[in-house]
């Protein structure tokens, strides 16, 4: 769904139903106008591809690359009209002021008349043009880096979105575990509330119950915030409006076991081939070369083929009708070869010689960095599934602590302090574990980001 078109529509709409008042009156009209607010109000409730695919729609940096790609492809037809003919019409007119006077023989012999009149065409056409030709491979190139960079937009925003995304489910997740905490923490003080009033408890125990409550007040109103900042976060990179309401599907507790795995460094590709920063270093090394060939080519000779028809016509007065037109044409090739141009040709080779250097040094640094955020990635993902198992089995324990101290209590052979101390290691369990699951999402999108070649199936529906 685009924004931009739903925004529209809820214009129309409105329009609609203003046009509406006459007919149906003022009341109908506000029923109308309530129930289609309403509607309008509907929370928008988005899956993972769903958000994907509508911020590379949306977002403006992707759209700037694409127009990028087409200035690019512009310029390209641009160098290849070079190849053509060009043609010229001209036409001019010189008014003698003073004729020339020149002595024969004794006389005096006025040369030229007032008026002259030229009109007519001119062609020229290239036919040995190195500089042309290596422009327009140049070109060439230029539209292949603005795809590259147009990629590496693309690859860059699905991966802010994913990470957005599984923010918002972590936020979210960790809520429900603190609110199912604050709700038991709740109905625990009321117990012992009771049970003090029934002198079956002390008041130390009353304290501890609502110590517990203030606690996770506090936190659950931050993460209540974070989840509002990370949709906003999301609504952003979407390029939807602030206060248009949506609802992320899914959650963390979704996952299986199954899910997670790790990750050899040994079955990943390191060579980096499609990372897009490596593919853009890769298409501009090529672009220097081809500037290095032009630097080059602006040594050798260019011929041309030209062509004039023309018509003139020279009298003294504008008497049109008595006025003689004279035509002629030519044919003819041009060679011009540059000899020197205070070695300027020169300079601009060796700029492009040093610039082709520099370019290998950075690609070499960058597949450096990037092999070590790879394997960080990698690590990391291990990590996260060691942590993944651990947490799960240390929920599974706690679970069954809470339920025993909770049966203690309820006998009376356990404290409340015990009740609490089972109740929180639960929780903070639980949030580990959803924790764990959001960091091995995280070191796998990283590492995803860093290969490049994970997110096709979203760049090839662009």
């Amino acid at each position: 769904m685009k924004t931009s078109k739903f925004i529209k529509k809820s214009s129309f709409v409105a329009l609609c139903l203003l046009s509406q008042m006459n007919v149906f009156g003022q009341d109908s009209l506000s029923v109308q106008v309530e129930a289609e607010t309403t509607r309008l109000q509907d929370t928008l409730s988005l899956n993972l591809d769903q958000a994907i695919k509508i911020a590379l729609d949306q977002n403006p940096t992707i759209k700037v690359a694409g127009m990028e790609i087409t200035k690019a492809n512009y310029a390209k037809k641009e160098a290849v009209s070079g190849l053509f003919p060009s043609i010229i019409a001209s036409g001019t007119y010189t008014r003698n002021l003073k004729k020339q006077v020149m002595n024969f023989a004794g006389q005096t012999v006025t040369i030229g008349t007032d008026n002259t009149w030229n009109a007519g065409f001119s062609a020229t056409l290239p036919l040995i043009n190195v500089p042309l030709w290596q422009s327009i491979k140049l070109t060439s190139e230029a539209v292949m880096e603005k795809v590259e960079k147009a990629r590496s937009s693309q690859i860059t925003q699905v991966s802010t979105i994913i990470a957005a995304y599984y923010g918002i489910l972590n936020a979210q997740d960790s809520y429900n575990v603190l609110e199912k905490s604050f709700n038991t923490a709740n109905e625990n003080l009321r117990i012992t509330k009771k049970r003090f009033e029934q002198g079956m408890t002390s008041e130390y125990d009353v304290i501890q119950a609502e110590v517990q409550v203030r606690n996770i007040q506090p936190t659950l109103i931050s993460i209540k915030n974070g989840i509002e900042l990370a949709t906003l976060q999301l609504k952003v990179l979407m390029s939807m409006p602030s206060d248009y309401p949506i609802k992320v599907e899914g959650s963390l507790a979704d996952y299986t076991q199954e899910a997670f795995e790790e990750v050899n460094i040994n079955e990943v590709d390191t060579t980096l081939t499609d990372n897009p920063n490596i593919r853009l270093l890769d298409v501009s090394t090529t672009l220097l070369e081809r500037q290095l060939k032009l630097a080059k080519a602006n040594w050798y000779p260019m011929l041309s083929l030209s062509a004039v028809y023309q018509w003139t016509s020279m009298n003294d007065n504008f008497d049109f009708g008595n006025y003689q037109v004279n035509p002629y044409s030519t044919l003819g090739v041009t060679l011009s070869w540059p000899i020197f141009q205070g070695e300027a040709r020169v300079y601009k080779q060796k700029q492009a010689q040093i610039a082709l250097e520099e370019i290998e040094y950075t690609k070499e640094d960058t597949r450096r960095k990037l092999g070590m955020q790879l394997e960080s990635s990698i690590d990391n993902i291990k990590v996260a599934v060691d942590q993944i198992e651990s947490t799960k089995e240390a929920m599974v324990l706690a679970e069954k602590g809470l339920n025993i101290s909770r049966k203690r209590y309820e006998v009376g052979s356990g404290s409340s302090l015990e009740l609490i101390t089972s109740e929180n290691s639960l929780t903070q369990a639980s949030l580990s574990y959803y924790q764990a699951i959001y960091n091995y999402i995280i070191a796998k999108n990283s590492m995803n980001e860093v290969l490049g070649n994970a997110y096709n199936q979203y760049l090839n529906n662009k």
